[in-house]
């Protein structure tokens, strides 16, 4: 029988055991900012492609709203009894103001721009008016703000204009301008009456004239046209004896001479000079095709046709001195 073994006691060492180590929690840190900062940059890209994605803001213009407040900041109060705005000029004398045009644009993915034209009525009798251009538009700046480019007392003119005085016309695919009828002269029996076409639109911040140029001339002598022109040429013969008067010429003849200058005869007169824009074509305002037509002094004239073209750094019409502004007394602007 075998020898029965003892069990061997486990060794315990006598060494201290070595000290714990701790977790580094920095690291923890610096992950969760980075975790952090990535989100943020998510949200961030999103919330831009999300902004790209939905465009500027598409202003939509309330017309009687801006022209109202248009009107008033510009001329006045508004007169229920008149039906008007009631504007007093620079030498104290009053006006009645109404819109006699207004078209508001409405382009596919673009704002709404407003047009609109005023006629300056007096009120103290005088054969003068005025008339005031206005484009409201937004301002560009991404909201729905309005901005007003406009020129509110243009000129005086004898006879104030009327809604068949202005056409509103597309000149290129991002300008709108108006053709304004002007007149000189009241009544073609007493006074030679010419019409001119003045080409508005807007050109940064204003309102720039692209061209002036003739549109027609009346006149009824009431009597024979050949009569008519043996008393213009006497007429003219007079006015040359005045301006070649020698010093010593006595008062009777001066003021005789003064007289029939101011008294200047009318001859036989119908002529028209009608307008037809280019078809809208690019960024730039296409030419202006002008054709006379009708008669000048008892005979008819002869029949011409020019292409007014449009100057893109001047902004201008180049329009030839044969079809300038011509006021009733034949003197040109």
């Amino acid at each position: 029988m075998s020898d029965i073994l003892e069990p061997v006691p486990p060794v315990v060492s006598t060494e201290p055991p070595p000290p714990e180590k701790k977790p580094r929690r920095w690291g923890r840190y610096i992950l969760y900012v980075l975790a952090t900062l990535g989100v943020l940059a998510i949200v961030l890209v999103g919330a831009a492609f999300y902004k790209a994605n939905q465009g500027p803001v598409l202003v939509k213009i309330d017309e009687a709203a801006s022209i109202d407040e248009s009107m008033t900041r510009n001329y006045g109060k508004y007169s229920a009894e008149r039906k008007g705005w009631m504007y007093v000029d620079q030498n104290n004398q009053p006006f009645l103001v109404r819109v006699v045009q207004q078209a508001r644009i409405e382009a596919v993915g673009a704002s709404d721009e407003l047009y609109f034209v005023t006629s300056g009525i007096p009120l103290s009798g005088e054969a003068t008016g005025f008339y005031g251009v206005f484009q409201i538009r937004s301002d560009g700046k991404g909201g729905d703000g309005l901005v007003e480019i406009s020129d509110p007392v243009r000129e005086l003119y004898e006879v104030p204009l009327k809604p068949e005085n202005v056409h509103f016309e597309a000149l290129s695919e991002t300008l709108w301008g108006w053709v304004i009828k002007v007149q000189s002269g009241l009544e073609p029996k007493h006074d030679r009456v010419t019409v001119s076409n003045v080409v508005l639109a807007p050109h940064g911040e204003s309102i720039a004239e692209l061209a002036k140029f003739r549109a027609a001339a009346d006149a009824d002598p009431g009597k024979d046209c050949a009569q008519a022109n043996a008393e213009y040429a006497e007429w003219e013969k007079l006015v040359e004896r005045y301006t070649k008067r020698s010093p010593d010429a006595t008062d009777e003849e001066v003021a005789a001479g003064a007289e029939a200058v101011q008294h200047q005869p009318v001859r036989c007169e119908h002529a028209r000079w009608t307008y037809a824009t280019a078809p809208v074509n690019g960024p730039f305002p296409g030419p202006l095709t002008v054709t006379a037509k009708g008669s000048q002094y008892g005979a008819p004239m002869e029949p011409k046709r020019w292409k007014l073209m449009f100057d893109n750094k001047a902004f201008v019409y180049n329009v030839p001195e044969e079809l300038m502004y011509e006021d009733q007394y034949g003197e040109e602007e």
